[in-house]
């Protein structure tokens, strides 16, 4: 779902680091509308990636797999690569100092290709294929609320370490699902299977997606922690 959620969550929370992401315009952590416009217009210069973060080129981001098992259906993708992220925006940027919780809200266009396999039924239909796939939507919306807490090394420099997160996203604009070679090829058979996707997009696809977008902002969550536990609050947070 750029800089990917990587880059996102980490100009979101960072505010301004002139040494290390001269390109972040310093911001209080107070100052939403800073930080977010900060934050988006950082988005260029993360997508290829800053070695000097340890944060590595975002897109496409590569996902090895993912699987949503729905009971009589099971549904597994592989190698997905995920697009679109460069184009995203925040809506909403809050940090909640007194609660150590970090807000975000934004909107991504996102366009993912790779492998599936599917068995089973979908509401009663049968499912089944082997083959390419791809997913496309103009716009999703992702809310991400992370919860943080402080510690001071030995030095006396103090560092935001993430401890746990919470997200949901909503399905803003039609998505696409387009699997190949549903039941071995036979048009005959996959039409009421495309059919179902065609008209009930959003409620299949908001269950069929779900991996894909844990596996997102999971990565995303893990490379954030890995840069604030490397940088110090002094060097992120203007004064």
């Amino acid at each position: 779902m750029k800089t990917h959620l990587f880059a996102f969550l980490t100009v979101v929370l960072t505010g301004a680091n002139a040494a290390l992401a001269p390109f972040i315009k310093p911001c209080k952590l107070n100052d939403k509308e800073c930080v977010k416009s900060s934050a988006t217009a950082a988005i260029p210069f993360i997508v290829p990636g800053i070695p000097a973060l340890d944060i590595p080129p975002s897109e496409p981001l590569y996902i090895k797999q993912a699987t949503s098992d729905q009971g009589e259906m099971k549904l597994t993708f592989n190698d997905m690569n995920i697009y679109g992220l460069s184009q995203s925006t925040f809506n909403n940027v809050e940090m909640d100092e007194a609660k150590s919780v970090i807000r975000i809200e934004l909107e991504t266009p996102l366009f993912a290709n790779g492998t599936y396999k599917l068995e089973g039924k979908i509401l009663f239909i049968p499912a089944e294929g082997e083959g390419n796939i791809e997913i496309k939507t103009d716009k999703v919306k992702v809310f991400i609320d992370v919860k943080y807490t402080t510690i001071t090394d030995k030095k006396g420099d103090k560092y935001w370490k993430l401890i746990s997160y919470d997200y949901k996203y909503d399905l803003i604009k039609k998505v696409y699902f387009m699997p190949e070679n549903l039941f071995g090829g036979d048009a005959t058979r996959a039409k009421p299977l495309l059919e179902l996707f065609d008209q009930s997009w959003k409620e299949l696809i908001t269950e069929l997606g779900a991996p894909i977008i844990k596996d997102v902002v999971k990565i995303a969550i893990e490379r954030v922690k890995k840069f604030f536990l490397a940088v110090s609050i002094s060097e992120l947070v203007q004064s």
